[in-house]
């Protein structure tokens, strides 16, 4: 299913600081204006540097209908809240992870906090090319045992 943006909006991966946005094919990517030139970095390497995955995320999405959602937070402990069910234990969230990842019922949420050096951009980075490559291996695995 498409997701709206009124549809986002009431999740509880929404958050007020998301003033600006990118749609391009699979993505939707939400994030702070300040924060811009590391989201659409982000985007560039992605689209750019991993054509195969993007071609596949693309693909994937336009199957599904669905999307995946990169959501760039200004802290750490922002995407902590977010991501972290309360109902799981503790040690379900991996803090060690660059980019938390979550499936919901419009497609797929990666949730990073605002990177402050061109290195904590390259792990992010790094992190959501490997999380996406094997979460799109299984979504292909799960297609063809249906």
């Amino acid at each position: 299913m498409a997701a709206t943006y009124s549809a986002f909006m009431t999740t509880r991966f929404y958050s007020p600081v998301f003033n600006t946005a990118l749609f391009d094919g699979p993505f939707r990517i939400y994030f702070s204006q300040s924060y811009e030139s590391s989201a659409l970095k982000i985007y560039h390497v992605l689209q750019n540097q991993y054509p195969e995955l993007w071609q596949n995320l693309k693909v994937w999405s336009q199957k599904s209908k669905e999307h995946i959602f990169l959501l760039m937070y200004p802290e750490s402990s922002d995407v902590e809240m977010i991501f972290c069910d309360q109902s799981l234990t503790p040690e379900v969230f991996d803090k060690s992870q660059a980019v938390q990842m979550e499936e919901w019922d419009e497609g797929l949420a990666l949730g990073l906090s605002q990177p402050l050096t061109d290195k904590e951009v390259s792990a992010q980075i790094e992190s959501i090319k490997e999380r996406l490559h094997v979460w799109l291996s299984g979504q292909q695995q799960h297609e063809i045992t249906i």
